[in-house]
């Protein structure tokens, strides 16, 4: 099983395991496939217990997209600030957070990523507002590529959602090795019989962002 939260959640006592079940079974089953009683059952519990940390599942569903989002732009503000001045580095920097997310934590980032129809207007705003700042960390380093005569990126947009959808996809497909039993691996599980079961995570990072930067016309070395 991979992991299934960063740290500073899962510790959070009580609260922390309904997390983890939640993500677990909605990134396996969707949101509509999980029902309160699913949820506690799983921890073996009694419906009582989730109200006491949410007022439904719909809270707790919405709660969970809006950490994951936060915990990306997270990963790749702390990234980009690490980075130093160039910007092949900052870029490289922050397609590095994004794949590491999402290939550590691949079924939470599979929740932060679908369903978003079932969230309420105010919880959508919420989370739309922190995948905003993280796009506007990437959007800024590619314009001032751009200008220093560092990149040759015509449409930085097209470029961002290309690089963004690398973590995406890699949710869907790559589990770090030794871990494919999660109920949603079954394709993970195939695609590292084409591959290799032995691609690491850092194989990843090194590779996305080679990618990342010919994406943008790089014109460096």
């Amino acid at each position: 099983m991979p992991e299934l939260l960063p740290p500073q959640l899962a510790a959070d006592g009580a609260k922390g395991r309904l997390l983890a079940a939640a993500v677990e079974l909605f990134a396996a089953r969707g949101y509509h496939g999980v029902s309160v009683r699913d949820l506690t059952a799983h921890l073996g519990v009694q419906p009582s217990s989730l109200y006491a940390k949410y007022a439904s599942k719909a809270e707790l569903f919405s709660e969970l997209v809006f950490l994951a989002n936060e915990e990306i732009r997270d990963r790749m503000r702390a990234g980009l600030l690490e980075a130093g001045p160039d910007p092949a580095d900052q870029l490289a920097a922050l397609t590095h957070a994004n794949v590491e997310f999402h290939t550590t934590y691949p079924l939470f980032a599979t929740i932060a990523h679908n369903d978003f129809a079932m969230l309420t207007e105010s919880a959508l705003r919420r989370v739309a507002a922190s995948r905003k700042e993280a796009i506007d960390l990437m959007r800024a380093v590619i314009d001032r590529g751009n200008d220093l005569g560092a990149f040759d990126c015509a449409d930085p947009w097209t470029a961002i959602a290309a690089i963004a959808g690398f973590g995406i996809r890699l949710a869907v497909w790559y589990r770090p090795p030794g871990h494919t039993t999660d109920a949603t691996a079954g394709f993970a599980a195939e695609v590292q019989t084409w591959m290799g079961p032995d691609r690491t995570i850092e194989d990843l990072k090194t590779t996305y962002a080679t990618y990342s930067l010919r994406i943008v016309g790089w014109r460096g070395e």
